[in-house]
């Protein structure tokens, strides 16, 4: 038998949350019902105060059935015709278990006071309930997307946020999290956490302890080096290769002084050597998801984004800049100006995402000279690795110079395999290495 209410006599809370609804959609339900009938009533109850019903579910089915007859339109349902300004409905009892659970999970996610805990909850029930009805029809699960679609429909990008409802919604028995003032803070306790429990497995991975036994320095030519070592071994590929600009022929560069002269040729037919073979052999030896960070000079700078891209590296469009601040040089001897700044090219390998977000700028002093003329100041290293490298990961550095990169990758706890080819400039390396393991034995 159909229940039939009077339309004056249904009553629709003012606590629930949606307030608007399309015109169009509305009008567009009003012409399904009007030809093929209404299949679903909408649910009431008795109101509290004994006068009339107040509706439970179904407030879209509603309106279009007043709409309908306020145009005079009739319309079936359960096969015979509704009578003018009367609506169909059913009692929670009436219906069968899914449906009384979506009736009444669609009475509480409409309340317009719902906290973000209570509505994270309620996302996720909508989840669990639309799973259980496509068992049970044998239709495709549910998506968040198609979640986000039923609950928001009126903003434009609603899948974020629903997709975070739906990761908070399962720690909401968490004291921190639920202490959190918003769903975006909750997700941010959470990541943080898991932040946290990688590191701590990576400390189990690392050990208790770490030293300069963790790196590995070669005096060896990368080219020949890298024919025979294993592939997609390294996380990162950072290095300091000769720049290929001429630099042992600049007016200042001072030959015969330990701490300037470059001691080896720069010229581009040198550098160009190197890049026919660098950029396919750091990707072969990079893991699936890695970073490079190439020093170069400026007029090389196109030339190496198109060689690293061909070899399969995704590359920044613009290079990183290094603003020497203690920068002196000047390669016009009395003309000017003074060389202050030098390019950084930055490539990713796979979906590798960085740690943190920082400037293309990074600007810093030199180090006390070691004696080579392109040493790079640990500091500036230490900014690099540090947008990219968490403990334990694998840093090759394939022209190694003074061995910077060593000590940065030390202080940071990651491994580094170092090569550099100039007797010379392996033998600083090598005395940095023996620097790292005299402070380590003296601290012990």
């Amino acid at each position: 038998m159909t229940l039939f209410a009077p339309v004056e006599a249904i009553r629709v809370s003012v606590k629930r949350q949606r307030k608007t609804f399309s015109p169009d959609t509305l009008a567009e339900l009003g012409a399904s019902i009007s030809k093929i009938g209404l299949l679903h009533a909408p649910v009431l109850r008795a109101a509290a105060d004994g006068t009339g019903f107040e509706l439970v579910a179904g407030e879209r089915r509603f309106r279009a059935i007043t709409d309908l007859h306020e145009l005079g339109v009739i319309f079936r349902y359960g096969g015979e015709e509704v009578p003018h300004g009367q609506v169909p409905y059913v009692t929670l009892g009436q219906l069968d278990p899914l449906d009384a659970w979506e009736a009444e999970l669609e009475e509480n996610i409409q309340r317009e006071d719902l906290t973000w805990q209570e509505r994270a909850a309620a996302t996720a029930e909508l989840m669990e309930l639309r799973k259980a009805q496509a068992d049970e029809r044998g239709s495709a699960p549910p998506t968040v997307a198609s979640i986000a679609r039923e609950l928001r429909p009126d903003e434009v990008e609603p899948t974020q946020s629903v997709r975070q409802e739906l990761i908070v919604s399962r720690f909401l028995k968490d004291p921190e999290v639920a202490a959190a003032k918003t769903v975006n803070e909750a997700v941010k306790i959470l990541k943080k956490r898991e932040e946290k429990t990688k590191q701590a497995e990576l400390a189990a991975v690392i050990g208790k302890t770490f030293s300069s036994a963790s790196h590995t320095l070669l005096n060896e030519d990368f080219i020949a080096w890298s024919r025979s070592a294993p592939p997609a071994q390294f996380d990162i590929i950072l290095t300091d290769p000769p720049y290929g600009m001429g630099a042992d022929e600049f007016g200042d560069s001072g030959q015969g002084t330990a701490a300037a002269a470059h001691g080896y040729e720069d010229s581009y037919e040198n550098w160009l050597t190197l890049m026919r073979v660098f950029p396919s052999a750091t990707f072969a030896l990079a893991k699936a998801d890695a970073h490079a960070y190439v020093f170069c000079d400026l007029d090389r700078f196109p030339e190496l984004r198109t060689r690293m891209s061909e070899a399969g590296w995704r590359v920044h469009r613009t290079p990183l800049i290094w603003h020497n601040t203690d920068g002196f040089r000047v390669p016009w001897v009395g003309v000017g100006p003074q060389r202050k700044y030098e390019c950084i090219l930055f490539a990713v390998k796979g979906e590798k995402k960085a740690n943190s977000v920082k400037p293309d700028v990074l600007a810093y002093g030199k180090d006390a000279a070691l004696g080579h003329p392109a040493q790079k100041p640990v500091a500036l290293l230490l900014d690099l690795l540090t947008r990219s490298a968490k403990p334990g990961d694998r840093v090759l550095d394939p022209c190694a110079g003074s061995g910077a990169t060593i000590e940065a990758c030390h202080e940071l706890k990651l491994s580094c395999t170092a090569l550099e080819q100039l007797p010379w400039a392996y033998g600083i390396a090598a005395k940095r290495m023996q620097d790292l393991k005299a402070l380590e034995e003296t601290l012990l």
